[in-house]
């Protein structure tokens, strides 16, 4: 259905908002009364053709004849008229609305009602009356003139075209009759009449009303329609904002994390080294919260896909009592769990991650008392549940806890006690386990966090939950050195990334090359004949190409598929699907420099068993 402001005018202008209302229900009712004008013409033809040959058979007079003639002329007319209009606002254009040309229905239509007041004249001519003649003809022109009330009543001013002369005609006539049947006839012809003029402008009143409730209807629906678009391109805006700004911010801490771990590295010995390691803690706490923004990217962008296997409840709280343990103990807490022999077909990576927010959470504000974990069935489902002792949540909050960046009681921003985006990371993989997630709480009292998850029925042996993560710190000292040490070469358009990458890589490398531009690092491709042992490659570059182009170009001058890790600091939900769906190993600023290192010889110890 087309809406008020979307219908064009003759000139090709649309109507803007500034149309008026009274103005829409004007054109709505323009066009109805064309709408329904061509049936109710078929139905006047028909109604003259019938009057006229009836008298003509009663009264031999060919004056009934020359008024069926002339009648049916003007009918024909109207319907030119009709034709007319309807080919200067043809449909669908001017489907619900007509800007003008009213003229075109009232001029043929006063010419046709003027035929009615001759038509008691021309029908039963003076001296020809008997009561049988008088009665068709008022059943006739009573009949007419009711059965135009549904037309007459679309359009104010038709309602004194139309029953004005039909009226006139039985006044007029049967006044001239005289007698008293002759007045009495007259009298209920001016009741009629008047009765029907009063219907038919009430009607009127209706249809107004009609529609104008239905323009107010329609003019919401657009009005929330435009709201919508708008909003959807302000989300879109803003999601490129974010991600523009996101991979334009990632670069320089991404920098700053190679350069200061390479600074508190070289100061190990030296009285300066505690301030390195303050600097590496605060380029930490930058890192994490553009990584937990990057986490909800690469969920969205629909890259993080569920591994669903059928394990036990009993070795994912005992992950999380090795996880957890030390530290509750060093708070004063106790740490309890409440577990069932039940089984979930459920990805145990992403559900251990979900359960270590919730328990992390509640370390963060219990001070006294203790936190529980449990595992209880809940018919077909099973509730995974953290409970704790600690501040509790005011039910004004609770509905807000997952949402993005949102923390109940942190107005000054400290990130130890976090970021605000843990729990909308959790509610997203929730989402994706394909479970329920939920939050009560008495402020003061404690809460409970709990997801619930489709049971399984019990299998011999237990599907092994993934470690949980170290700290990339800690995995660092476990990463086995390559017996030589590589050649690499770094594709990056930003000159300090470049710079940060050698202080901090240069020690472990045999030698490396830093470039800014594809045909510099295709010139180093060409001049090394020994080759590169592996490829940092930045995703968005200065050149035409991306890093995906870049990486097939400098493999295809190696000769070989020279193991290459694609660096990117976007966030983009459609780059980052790119990213993961080009089958190199993807790393997002700002990358840990101890995880840099370890996936660079990973990936190089990797291919040198491919080639034996």
């Amino acid at each position: 259905m087309r809406t008020p402001g979307a219908t064009s005018t003759p000139s090709g202008q649309v109507p803007g908002p500034a149309d008026s209302h009274a103005q829409l229900v004007r054109e709505r009712l323009l066009r109805r009364m064309f709408v329904m004008g061509p049936p109710t013409v078929l139905t006047a033809l028909a109604s003259a053709i019938a009057m006229a040959g009836v008298f003509f058979g009663m009264t031999r007079g060919y004056g009934a004849l020359a008024w069926g003639v002339a009648i049916c002329t003007l009918l024909c007319l109207r319907l030119v008229f009709m034709r007319w209009n309807a080919r200067l606002y043809p449909e669908p254009e001017f489907t619900l609305r007509q800007p003008d040309g009213a003229w075109r229905f009232m001029l043929p239509l006063g010419a046709y009602m003027s035929m009615w007041t001759l038509a008691p004249w021309a029908l039963m001519p003076p001296g020809t009356e008997s009561p049988m003649r008088i009665l068709i003809l008022l059943l006739g022109m009573f009949a007419v003139l009711m059965g135009s009330v549904p037309v007459i009543a679309t359009w104010r001013a038709m309602v004194p075209v139309v029953t004005i002369p039909l009226t006139l005609g039985v006044v007029t006539r049967f006044a001239w009759m005289g007698g008293t049947d002759g007045w009495f006839t007259c009298v209920v012809g001016l009741l009629f009449g008047g009765s029907m003029a009063r219907y038919a402008l009430s009607q009127h009143q209706l249809i107004r009303r009609s529609l104008s409730d239905q323009i107010d209807k329609e003019l919401l629906s657009e009005q929330l329609l435009r709201q919508s678009f708008e909003l959807q391109r302000l989300n879109r805006e803003r999601s490129r904002f974010f991600a523009s700004a996101s991979h334009d911010l990632r670069q320089p801490v991404h920098a700053l994390a190679l350069f200061s771990r390479s600074l508190e590295r070289d100061l190990a010995d030296h009285p300066l080294a505690p301030v390195a390691g303050r600097v590496v803690q605060a380029t930490d706490a930058v890192s994490g919260l553009l990584n937990a923004m990057l986490d909800i990217s690469k969920i969205d962008a629909g890259t993080v896909v569920p591994q669903p296997v059928r394990m036990a409840v009993d070795p994912l709280f005992l992950r999380l009592s090795q996880i957890f343990e030390p530290r509750t103990q060093q708070a004063g807490l106790a740490l309890r769990f409440h577990t069932a022999p039940e089984w979930l077909q459920t990805d145990g990576d992403l559900l251990l991650r979900v359960l270590t927010n919730f328990v992390d959470n509640a370390l963060k504000y219990t001070r006294q008392g203790g936190i529980l974990v449990s595992a209880r069935p809940r018919g077909d489902r099973l509730r995974l549940a953290v409970w704790d002792t600690g501040l509790g949540i005011a039910p004004e909050h609770l509905p807000h806890v997952f949402d993005e960046f949102y923390q109940v009681d942190n107005p000054q921003r400290d990130v130890a006690r976090g970021l605000g985006i843990g729990l909308a990371i959790v509610k997203r993989l929730v989402d994706l386990l394909g479970g329920e997630i939920g939050v009560r709480s008495r402020l003061g009292h404690g809460s409970v966090f709990w997801v619930d998850l489709p049971r399984r029925p019990p299998v011999p042996a237990a599907s092994p939950v993934a470690p949980a993560a170290m700290p990339d710190a800690a995995q660092a000292d476990t990463t086995e050195l390559p017996l030589v040490p590589p050649r690499v070469l770094l594709l990056d358009d930003e000159q300090p990334v470049g710079e940060a990458v050698r202080m901090w890589l240069a020690p472990y490398c045999e030698r490396i090359e830093i470039t800014c531009r594809l045909a510099d690092a295709s010139a180093q491709v060409r001049a090394t004949p020994d080759g590169f042992d592996a490829f940092l490659i930045d995703f968005r570059l200065a050149d035409p190409q991306d890093g995906i182009e870049a990486t097939a170009e400098l493999r295809r001058l190696a000769g070989r598929r020279v193991p290459t890790i694609l660096v990117t600091g976007d966030t983009d939900p459609e780059r980052v699907r790119a990213a993961y769906a080009s089958g190199l190993v993807v790393m997002f600023k700002p990358v840990q420099p101890e995880v840099l290192l370890r996936t660079l010889h990973q990936i190089i110890r990797g291919e040198h068993k491919e080639r034996g």
